[in-house]
């Protein structure tokens, strides 16, 4: 049900085709942005006794805790407070973002692992295909680092690890080694996701249900940005995959040019 409609200015009692909107429900599918995940997108639509109404969210946002506002623009009819609505995911969409978000928990396990645990995260970026992690580390981490971190988390992607999750306090999640996201301000009671025996930390985001369903991992590297602080960027999913099909067909067109072997392009 729409509790509210919000203009640029104040409540609304209704808006029309063109209006761009907040749209209030009392209970929603849509996940807000947040812990470095885009928001979901998706359709709203309303069907009143004759009169209806389709709606595309392109942003959703938690102002307050406990108040979610869908950023949206109303396609065709009218739409009123106290409409009872359908709101759909875009499910192919929110799939894809889960898959960059189960792999950033990889990757911050990898790197913890490689690196130790002074390798805190500092920020994260999930999207579409695509993810960034800022973390904490005094130096470059060298390429032969990143490769064998990549490896390993191509690795776990192969054992197919279950991902689960469950809520628990905050008391517990210290004793299970949870780890906690920088910054975060949390309650008593905490959420845990678990990927197999590989990752456990504390998040409210949307994950994969087993690490096969990521289905590839590529990290295109790492750069400071700023003291102390390093950024690595991957690609994961079907994004990996084309990424690697052009850098193939680019190395083969180098090796005919050049009349040399692969290997031998370096030199």
């Amino acid at each position: 049900t729409i509790t509210a409609l919000i203009g640029a200015d104040d409540l609304l009692p209704a808006a029309h085709e063109g209006d761009e909107v907040e749209v209030v429900l009392d209970v929603t599918p849509f996940y807000a942005e947040g812990g470095g995940q885009l928001a979901d997108r998706g359709r709203i639509s309303v069907d009143a006794g004759g009169r209806t109404a389709e709606l595309t969210v392109v942003d959703v946002q938690q102002p307050l805790p406990g108040l979610i506002a869908h950023r949206a623009t109303v396609l065709s009819g009218e739409v009123r407070p106290g409409d009872l609505v359908l709101a759909q995911v875009n499910v192919e969409r929110r799939a894809s973002v889960s898959r960059s978000h189960s792999a950033t928990h990889l990757l911050h396990a990898g790197l913890r692992r490689a690196l130790g645990d002074a390798a805190a995260q500092a920020g994260s970026f999930n999207e579409p295909g695509r993810l960034r992690f800022d973390f904490t580390t005094p130096s470059a981490v060298p390429h032969s680092v990143l490769g064998d971190v990549e490896d390993e988390i191509n690795d776990v992607l192969l054992r197919d690890l279950e991902v689960r999750w469950f809520v628990t306090d905050q008391d517990e999640a210290r004793r299970l080694g949870a780890i906690a996201m920088f910054g975060e301000k949390y309650g008593e009671r905490v959420r845990i996701v678990e990927i197999g025996d590989y990752s456990r930390e504390l998040c409210g985001g949307t994950h994969v249900p087993r690490s096969s369903v990521i289905g590839m991992v590529k990290l295109l590297g790492e750069s400071s940005i700023g003291s102390g602080v390093r950024r690595v960027e991957a690609l994961v999913g079907s994004d990996a995959y084309r990424f690697l099909a052009r850098e193939h067909v680019l190395v083969n067109q180098l090796s005919e040019a050049l009349k040399a072997r692969p290997e031998e392009l370096p030199d």
